[in-house]
């Protein structure tokens, strides 16, 4: 289970994560969801006051937890964005 997800696992924690890609580049993102596909977990996230973009990380085992690195493959983007809309239809407005 990701490191995301545990912390989380606290209600009184706020929904913020920073996460630091696999590039270097650290970002606070609201945390959504974790998504996973076949054998990989997926972090879904957004920017806090965005205007309903979300963004994907693939989690990676790294040796002192996880690392994160950008989906930059259309095809899995799309196929971890439809299992997050599937599981989230009832919570938010995908049109």
């Amino acid at each position: 289970m990701s490191d995301l997800l545990n912390q989380l696992n606290d209600e009184d924690l706020d929904p913020i994560v920073t996460i630091t890609d696999t590039d270097g580049n650290t970002g606070q993102y609201e945390f959504l969801d974790i998504v996973f596909l076949g054998d990989k977990e997926y972090v879904v996230v957004s920017l806090p006051q965005s205007d309903g973009d979300v963004e994907i990380f693939r989690v990676l085992p790294y040796e002192s937890g996880e690392a994160y690195a950008r989906v930059q493959d259309d095809a899995t983007l799309l196929q971890v964005f439809e299992i997050f809309r599937c599981q989230h239809e009832d919570e938010f407005d995908f049109d």
